[in-house]
């Protein structure tokens, strides 16, 4: 299991489900998503980002930002807009 995000600016981190789920949570109230299936997204993206990566030890954290963001375009594409637009303001 991937247990290593290397930054933008090759500083390492611990890998951590909780960070995305509260990443893709963020989003998803920021998309007016209702409490019960943000839940339900949340679990569901960062349940499969792990399994999908269970035989890598490190990922880069622009490769786990587009893996995540591919997965919540599927399930709700006003949380992707959502989550550009703090991206540009944070930037």
């Amino acid at each position: 299991m991937v247990d290593t995000v290397i930054k933008k600016d090759c500083r390492r981190q611990k890998f951590s489900k909780a960070k995305i789920e509260r990443a893709i949570d963020k989003a998803t109230r920021e998309a007016k998503v209702s409490a019960v299936k943000r839940k339900e997204i949340c679990k569901e993206i960062a349940s499969g980002i792990v399994e999908s990566l269970k035989r890598r030890k490190t990922i880069s954290a622009s490769e786990l930002r587009t893996r995540v963001l591919r997965r919540l375009e599927t399930r709700s594409k006003a949380a992707v807009k959502a989550w550009r637009r703090y991206d540009r303001r944070k930037k």
